[in-house]
């Protein structure tokens, strides 16, 4: 059985955490389109200063080496 990944939209300024407006950081997707778009809407409302915005792709269910659950997009 195959699992799904998930796509997280997340900033490239580490640790952040809220919201940009009414769009909130980090989001999960299901589907890679819908988080490309996410992404593009965040980073044309970005700040001057503000790195922007990366997808992540991470599988369902967690991986013993970490280093390879995630893949950034």
């Amino acid at each position: 059985m195959s699992e799904k990944p998930t796509y997280w939209v997340r900033s490239k300024q580490p640790n952040e955490i809220g919201s940009f407006g009414r769009r909130p950081v980090p989001a999960q997707f299901t589907k890679l389109e819908e988080a490309k778009q996410y992404r593009r809407e965040l980073n044309l409302h970005k700040g001057a200063f503000h790195p922007g915005y990366v997808i992540e792709e991470q599988g369902n269910l967690p991986d013993p080496f970490f280093w390879n659950s995630k893949k950034v997009i």
